[in-house]
């Protein structure tokens, strides 16, 4: 890991995701989270303090960077619910199948480098009647956006860890076999590559139970 990614993206992305804006994506699902909770890309903690004390047991946050996670033990200090920290990454979950209730990914899909390896671990921690929390920003339905999403991803991807402008959250999770609930609509105050976000919730498809329709453009079958 270089010095920039060690020590200088932490606090950007700390930063960034922690505006006005974003925090408002977060607290339309944070709160909502329950039981053991595995937050996903936990960062530097934002999500901590949302969490709702008498709905959530623990939270387990796992995160590849050393620093970030310094970070977020600061934040932890001062919460009312125990908080377990882990250095990894979503493709190899270190936590047995099954052992959570609530899996919360904000902003995480868009910089892990094999999304539908992740989403497959999550399914396997999760428990039968568990449920993943998301918000995510995404590729543009408006093909403007998206040819800028385009232009921008590689040297936006260096610069921000790896992130990806055209993921296709809903997409992704429909393809892992989640039945998904979301709305995508522009966030007001969010910087144009990024201001298209997916906000929602999924739950793994039971045996025998029917997959969504899975879109194969844009999240375009949510609705706005």
């Amino acid at each position: 890991m270089s010095l920039y990614s060690k020590h200088i993206l932490p606090r950007i992305v700390d930063c960034g995701c922690g505006g006005r804006a974003f925090e408002k994506q977060r607290r339309r699902i944070v709160p909502k989270a329950r039981g053991v909770v595995l937050d996903l890309g936990i960062g530097t903690g934002l999500n901590i303090p949302l969490y709702d004390e008498s709905r959530v047991i623990k939270i387990i946050g796992l995160d590849p960077c050393e620093n970030s996670l310094g970070m977020a033990r600061k934040v932890a200090s001062d919460s009312g619910i125990p908080v377990e920290f882990l250095q990894g990454v979503g493709e190899d979950i270190q936590l047995d199948g099954g052992s959570i209730d609530t899996v919360v990914l904000t902003y995480t899909l868009c910089t892990v480098r094999d999304i539908d390896a992740v989403l497959s671990e999550v399914r396997r921690v999760l428990r039968p009647d568990g449920e993943v929390l998301f918000c995510e920003h995404v590729s543009a339905p408006r093909r403007w956006i998206s040819r800028l999403q385009n232009i921008c991803n590689r040297p936006w991807s260096l610069l921000f860890g790896g992130c990806q402008l055209d993921r296709r959250a809903a997409t992704a999770l429909r393809r892992a076999k989640f039945r998904v609930d979301a709305q995508t609509a522009r966030l007001q105050g969010a910087p144009i590559p990024i201001a298209w976000q997916t906000t929602g919730y999924a739950r793994p498809l039971r045996q025998g139970e029917l997959p969504d329709r899975c879109p194969t453009g844009p999240d375009l079958n949510l609705s706005v």
